[in-house]
């Protein structure tokens, strides 16, 4: 009986704790019920909180990358403008006036984005539209960007230019625009002068001896001939007394002066660049000529220039080796002739034509020039009032081997063929077959923009001048041109450019055994330009001047005469524009402090140069233009009650405002879709 209470008490025990396991795990099951049932509202609120909150933020986001993608299209829009004035420098001056399909000097066609919307391209499949705008440019003659009583002798600092990027996401759109100031880069076109030696073009097989005088240890340019300044080979070239340069020098050799020559005024003084590491002028004359000593010339020898603004050790800047892309240019839109050509420049109101002799240049019987395309919407022919090219472009080229070299082609050749007078062989750049070789005679009036180039020489043979400067504007340059905006109002320039000599010309004849510089143009028994001698009393070239092989210089500049017509000082050779060459020939001589035969300089920079059109004119191997500085402003809005900014009415003169400084519109034509 004990044994069955005993066995009952245990199993009562058992089933007491089987119950409390029972319970126990019934209890875990629950809370682990709960738990996932927890851990599933927490999931789901979580879910429902962070889609909330993607839905919540997801306009921000899309705005932001709306915003990122129009600042992208506004850099785009800068680095395209960037990259269209470096390719035609002459954009700068382009505005919503003068711009159009039909403009060589503003061609719509390398402006697609002013004042219109242009597309990003190359954005991938991204689905959100980006374009850019740009508006009319702002000339800045001062720091401020305020505007200039007068432009004329007015140095350009920079073009403010606003530029637009947008971008559209459905129907969101934001808008960003910056102002940015582009800046003019060293260039040919910057300067009034600008060498790459200052020494005289290399003797016939010399040219691998002679440097830069900084190169051969302040010797001299001719390393065979140490301390001879005066070699045959390659003579140093001096400014001195009595030159007056106005406008940038710049010089990738050392600047040779003697006697105080001016560059600049007192009130108004020039900046002076060399690439010389350390010297700005030498003068070996005056023991001034090593790096040692080279500081004594910055004080003694020379009068007045920007000693603040000037430096050495500069950049070094090339030349462009050849001028012959030109000739395909010419022939396609501008004018093409063969062997010597005598161009005389003359104009009815804003209309320039030309007077031209071409022996050598071939005709069709239509009386077609064979030497342009048979597209070439110019009549480039020869005889008085050839209308000149509206791309503005001439170019003569040496005569191909497939046409004929007539004699007497070459003006030098003598007067109605006698030879009575005959110069072949005493102008620069005279070949061997000089009535072949392709040189262009030039003189008169120019209006409007016009370059003329050659694939060999180019001779001035009496005045050249613009029209535009009004008759104050006379030989000393009492009054500089001032730059016209109105459309339809050219602004003169013309570029000279000659593969190897832009010379001036100064003529001799012989006759018995006297030898005379010839008489001058106009006067009793002169010969026609350009057998006489157009600077007997001074002259006056309005151009822009680049000698791409050789330099700018006078012909028979040394000669003093031994008979009654002889001539020893020719007056003052006054250039209006800039000069650019790779040598140096020398435009007369000195001797105690005065000019003994040749010419004493006066040139001044034509400063419209930095911008005004010069018609596919060459430049050294760096950008004309760079960007100074941007500011940017983001989450432009965009109301369909403003009109397209930087539009400009044709009354309005450089310095008024824009007719509206508000953004793009959304609905008008021109606004963004």
């Amino acid at each position: 009986m004990r044994a069955r209470r005993e066995w009952r008490r245990v199993h009562r025990l058992g089933d007491r704790r089987a119950v409390r396991a029972i319970e126990r795990a019934r209890e875990a099951g629950q809370a682990a019920m709960g738990m996932v049932i927890g851990l599933v509202l927490l999931i789901s609120l979580t879910a429902g909180t962070l889609a909330a909150t993607a839905m919540q933020h997801d306009p921000l986001v899309s705005n932001d990358v709306v915003q990122h993608l129009a600042y992208r299209a506004l850099q785009s829009g800068i680095d395209s403008y960037l990259s269209a004035v470096n390719q035609n420098p002459n954009l700068v001056n382009c505005n919503s006036n003068n711009t159009s399909s039909s403009s060589t000097a503003c061609p719509s066609s390398e402006l697609p984005a002013l004042d219109t919307w242009e597309t990003v391209t190359g954005n991938g499949n991204n689905p959100i539209t980006e374009k850019f705008l740009w508006t009319n440019p702002w000339l800045c003659f001062n720091t401020a960007c305020s505007a200039v009583g007068s432009t004329a002798g007015q140095t350009l600092e920079y073009v403010k230019e606003l530029v637009y990027g947008a971008a559209q996401n459905g129907k969101t759109v934001s808008f960003q625009s910056s102002y940015v100031n582009f800046t003019p880069e060293n260039g040919f076109l910057t300067h009034i002068f600008w060498s790459n030696y200052e020494s005289t073009v290399p003797a016939s097989g010399q040219s691998a001896n002679c440097t830069y005088d900084w190169n051969d240890s302040y010797e001299g340019p001719d390393i065979n001939n140490q301390n001879n300044f005066s070699s045959s080979n390659c003579a140093a070239v001096f400014f001195g007394p009595g030159d007056t340069l106005y406008g940038p020098v710049y010089s990738n050799d050392s600047f040779y002066v003697d006697d105080s020559p001016n560059f600049g005024s007192s009130a108004d003084k020039s900046t002076m660049t060399t690439h010389d590491p350390n010297c700005l002028f030498v003068d070996p004359l005056d023991n001034h000529g090593t790096a040692a000593t080279c500081s004594g010339a910055n004080t003694a020898d020379v009068g007045i220039y920007n000693s603040a603004t000037s430096t050495d050790n500069a950049q070094l800047e090339p030349l462009p080796a050849t001028d012959t892309e030109l000739a395909s240019i010419a022939a396609q839109s501008g004018c093409l002739y063969s062997g010597p050509t005598t161009i005389t420049l003359s104009n009815t109101g804003t209309t320039e034509y030309m007077n031209v002799r071409s022996l050598n240049t071939p005709y069709s019987s239509s009386g077609a020039n064979e030497d342009d395309s048979s597209t070439n919407p110019n009549s480039c022919g020869t005889g008085a009032m050839v209308p000149a090219p509206t791309n503005g472009v001439v170019y003569v080229e040496n005569t191909p081997s497939s046409q004929t070299c007539h004699s007497y082609a070459n003006p030098y050749d003598g007067v109605s063929g006698t030879g009575q007078y005959s110069q072949l062989g005493l102008y620069y750049g005279q070949t061997a077959t000089p009535d072949c070789e392709g040189d262009a005679f030039v003189s008169g009036t120019v209006t409007g923009a016009l370059t003329i180039a050659t694939q060999n020489d180019i001779i001035i043979d009496n005045n050249i001048t613009y029209v535009d400067c009004g008759s104050s504007f006379n030989s000393q340059f009492a009054n500089q041109c001032a730059y016209s905006s109105s459309a339809g109002t050219p602004n003169d320039a013309l570029g000279l450019i000659a593969f190897a000599y832009v010379d001036v010309n100064r003529p001799l004849a012989t006759v018995g055994n006297t030898t005379f510089v010839m008489i001058t143009c106009g006067a009793t028994n002169s010969v026609a330009a350009p057998l006489c001698d157009p600077g007997a009393n001074g002259l006056t070239i309005d151009a822009a001047i680049l000698a791409l092989n050789d330099g700018f210089g006078v012909n028979n500049y040394t000669f003093a005469g031994n008979g009654n017509f002889s001539g020893n000082a020719e007056g003052t050779l006054d250039v209006y524009g800039s000069i650019s060459e790779d040598y140096r020939p020398a435009v007369g001589t000195f001797s105690n402090g005065s000019v003994a035969t040749g010419y004493t300089k006066y040139y001044i920079w034509d400063s419209r140069l930095g911008y005004v059109n010069v018609p596919d004119y060459l430049d050294p191997g760096t950008p004309r233009w760079s960007i100074a500085s941007t500011a940017v402003a983001q989450g432009v809005t965009c109301t369909t009650s403003t009109a397209l900014p930087g539009y400009w009415t044709a009354s309005n003169s450089y310095g008024s405002t824009p007719q509206s400084t508000g953004e793009p519109s959304c609905g008008s034509a021109n606004g963004y879709p």
